[in-house]
């Protein structure tokens, strides 16, 4: 999946934030707080990652099943669309 902006992700006292900036202008189009499993879908998007790669990464990191893991992935996934970021 391609994303529509440049994203920093930077740790912050237990959380990430995630920066999109527009690749030509370098301006600030939105800001996201992300939890860490957030942060490994979103990285792993940027490497281009499909979504079976993804939550394979979750299912060596977390305890949870391959159905929770996907759920995970495809409700991140639909809040980057929503937010006109994916």
């Amino acid at each position: 999946m391609k994303l529509k902006y440049d994203i920093a992700i930077q740790e912050v006292a237990d959380k990430f934030m995630a920066v999109a900036k527009n690749g030509e202008t370098e301006e600030v189009a939105k800001v996201l707080t992300l939890n860490e499993t957030g942060a490994i879908i979103l990285r792993a998007l940027q490497d281009g990652a499909d979504t079976s790669a993804i939550v394979s990464q979750l299912l060596a990191e977390y305890d949870v099943s391959p159905q929770e893991a996907e759920a995970e992935v495809n409700n991140f996934i639909d809040m980057l669309k929503e937010n006109g970021i994916a």
